[in-house]
């Protein structure tokens, strides 16, 4: 394991309101294809690619689960170098049905992302992803290590079931924004930490009514200004906005609605239902899969990128899986939350620099 910190010193103050994007990013890109994959289970995926056709193939695993993909993803990626690859997971974004939990496993999702490669005509690639996209990232390419040319991971998230209780019961990051997460629970009674599927399956299933009902609190977003407590009688809404906050070092509850409202209801009730799905079945791993795989990550290049003061995300999971993969090189940006900022992105870059150079363009 090689450690190297990037401090603020390098790129700059990381303390930015939710919303703000102020990253060297790549110039905006629109993609040279697009399509849409039946998986042949009730589900219909939609992908793009973007950048240099023929280029080192790279894809791209968003967040979430339940984030879907933005055009802002295509900006990491030089598109002189890299032929990256981008698709909304199963229910989210512009795959369709939105809101569909049936076949929504992360087993599914991971069939998916090979299913897509053969798809393209892709013989090996680079694959990334920020926070859940990384325990995607991580489960595919031990799946399938003949597949992946290199291994990129940011925010790191393991799925254990401690890194669940830690994100919404307490001892964890409800000590650390206890004003966030009393708006998450309203009335609600706290959760048992041992008993932390059955709080998730509660979410879950009170998200499903609501939405069933037409989301009427959850719509008014979609208004010329709307007020953030007429948006908190809104379980979905409550849901995504405590992540929002606590996933930036600085970031008022107006700043992360208009964030929320730039992207609309139907974003956040998908990122919030499956979301609360996949974690009342503890993200569809065994006890820390993860870990006890992680022998077959050893011939990949990998990259693990992480902040120090990442809330959703803490720095200890990086640094496991840094240990189970001495081979990895792990950089820790040292003062930047779970936000990906313009603090994070240098060592993206030097990341990918680092995987472009070893990998085969097959």
């Amino acid at each position: 394991m090689v450690e190297r910190v990037i401090g603020n010193d390098e790129v700059g103050s990381s303390i930015l309101p939710c919303g703000t994007i102020i990253m060297t990013l790549f110039d905006e890109i629109a993609p040279f294809q697009t399509g849409r994959h039946k998986t042949g289970d009730g589900h219909t995926l939609y992908w793009e690619r973007c950048g240099k056709k023929g280029g080192i193939p790279i894809l791209f695993l968003h967040g979430g689960p339940g984030s879907g993909c933005t055009p802002q993803h295509r900006r990491y990626f030089d598109p002189k170098v890299f032929d990256a690859v981008l698709f909304d997971q199963r229910g989210c974004g512009r795959s369709t049905p939105n809101f569909l939990l049936h076949n929504n496993t992360t087993e599914h999702q991971v069939a998916d992302i090979d299913a897509l490669r053969k798809k393209l005509g892709i013989h090996r690639w680079i694959v990334m992803g920020p926070s859940w996209g990384s325990t995607l990232a991580l489960a595919y390419s031990q799946a399938h290590p003949d597949s992946v040319s290199g291994l990129l991971v940011e925010g790191v998230f393991l799925g254990a079931d401690k890194e669940l209780a830690w994100w919404h019961s307490s001892p964890g990051a409800p000590n650390l924004f206890p004003d966030a997460y009393a708006d998450l629970m309203s009335d609600d009674t706290p959760p048992d930490p041992s008993q932390i599927d059955v709080f998730f399956e509660s979410m879950r299933d009170r998200m499903l009514a609501e939405i069933e009902n037409g989301m009427p609190e959850l719509n008014h977003i979609d208004s010329a200004d709307p007020d953030v407590e007429d948006l908190r009688r809104s379980l979905l809404y409550r849901w995504t906005e405590y992540e929002d906050r606590i996933s930036w070092l600085n970031a008022s509850s107006e700043s992360v609605r208009d964030g929320l409202q730039a992207r609309g209801a139907q974003f956040v009730a998908c990122h919030s239902l499956i979301e609360a799905h996949y974690f009342a079945n503890r993200c569809f791993l065994r006890p820390n899969e993860i870990l006890l795989s992680a022998e077959t990550l050893s011939p990949i290049p990998m990259e693990i990128v992480q902040s120090r003061y990442d809330i959703v995300c803490p720095a200890d999971a990086a640094y496991r899986l840094a240990n189970a993969c001495p081979h990895a090189q792990l950089t820790i940006v040292d003062r930047n939350g779970h936000a990906m900022t313009e603090a994070v992105y240098p060592a993206i870059a030097a990341a990918l620099n680092r995987l472009a150079a070893s990998a085969v363009i097959a």
